[in-house]
């Protein structure tokens, strides 16, 4: 679960600081801002998200920044060329990607719908309880090194995206000299579930002081 972040500890943490005026002193998920409420989305510009990648800690070593050196690219990708660690996905939730993440934005903004072609934005908007939020839409994240592609982050959405046929936008990482966190699996080895397995069963071989603490810098895995 992503516990809101204070805004300036996520500055202090990150470098990231949103270029448009608000009032919001948090950062929360973007589940959280209430449909209806959004006043300003922002294209993320490249330096806010570059300091919010390089910032990623390891869940064992707060101090330990694997992608602090890597290259990062933005592309889009096949969700096919993908190699996977997790074991799973819900059909709760990527039944919610088709049902309700295009409503978030109605048609007040001029942004690309649905999730393959959304780039990284900055979401200005009221939470549940009425208070002034600011929350991110990061692209699944990929790390690339010897010859392997892995899937970070964005599982759901690309398994959308694969069953529908196209590509979806990625942050591509390379030159990660960091262990992966788990061993990695090709997309035949997937389970569609209705209820989130034991903890010890939703990743191949998962070490746990490798995981990559995305939240800790503003992003909802």
């Amino acid at each position: 679960m992503f516990e809101s972040i204070p805004l300036d500890e996520f500055v202090g943490r990150t470098g990231a600081q949103p270029r448009f005026a608000s009032t919001a002193q948090k950062i929360v998920s973007l589940r959280d801002i209430r449909p209806g409420t959004i006043t300003t989305v922002q294209v993320m510009p490249r330096r806010y998200l570059e300091s919010m990648i390089r910032s990623i800690t390891l869940e064992g070593d707060e101090n330990r920044r694997p992608y602090a050196n890597c290259e990062i690219k933005l592309a889009r990708k096949d969700p096919y060329e993908l190699e996977i660690g997790q074991t799973f996905v819900e059909r709760m939730k990527y039944q919610s990607l088709l049902e309700t993440f295009e409503v978030l934005f109605d048609e007040d903004f001029c942004v690309t719908r649905g999730v393959a072609k959304c780039n990284a934005l900055i979401i200005f908007g009221k939470t549940q309880d009425g208070e002034d939020a600011i929350a991110h839409y990061i692209p699944p994240i990929i790390e690339s090194s010897n010859n392997v592609q892995f899937l970070l982050d964005g599982i759901h959405r690309n398994f959308l995206v694969m069953r529908i046929g196209t590509t979806i936008e990625s942050i591509v990482l390379k030159g990660v000299d960091t262990p992966l966190p788990c061993e990695t699996r090709n997309w035949s080895t997937i389970r569609v579930v209705d209820e989130k397995p034991l903890k010890h069963e939703r990743f191949y071989d998962l070490k746990p002081e490798l995981f990559r603490n995305l939240k800790r810098s503003g992003i909802d895995g």
